[in-house]
């Protein structure tokens, strides 16, 4: 079964480049703009994001890919209705959010409409912020259940 420890090999380095990239930017790289909120933290964040959105995009993919090869070759569908298995339904639903975050609403300018609603600067950074936060620990949950529920707990 090379071919399946293939597969894991490149859905957990795409796992970790992802989460690991909305890590950085949950704890560093936004506390870092909200502290400094000059005319050109807006600028910083879209020079970062533009470097990170294309990188988050492949992860995202290979991830699904992945996880999709996974599923497929060692037949693990019956997995989605045992509640054992929480974690893999929540993975689904978490990668389904960032393919819509990252490939529809990103895009479309959406995204960016639904967070400048409503606001002064610091309550649009604020909100962002905050977004983050309940992503990034939403997505440790997920993966702690799943290294956890894979290893038998």
């Amino acid at each position: 079964m090379p071919d399946v420890a293939i597969a894991l090999v490149v859905h957990v380095l795409a796992v970790l480049w992802w989460i690991g990239g909305l890590a950085f930017v949950t704890a560093v790289f936004l506390p870092s703009l909200r502290a400094n909120q000059q005319g050109d933290a807006l600028a910083a964040f879209h020079a970062i994001e533009n470097r990170f959105e294309p990188q988050a995009r492949i992860a995202v993919v290979l991830v699904g890919v992945s996880g999709l090869y996974m599923l497929f070759r060692l037949d693990l569908w019956s997995w989605f209705v045992q509640p054992r298995f929480w974690w893999l339904d929540l993975m689904v639903l978490y990668w389904l959010l960032f393919m819509l975050l990252l490939f529809v609403l990103g895009p479309t300018g959406m995204l960016k409409r639904v967070m400048r609603h409503g606001g002064e600067q610091a309550r649009i950074w604020r909100r962002m912020h905050n977004v983050h936060r309940v992503l990034l620990v939403v997505a440790l949950v997920i993966v702690a259940g799943a290294v956890a529920g894979s290893h038998g707990f």
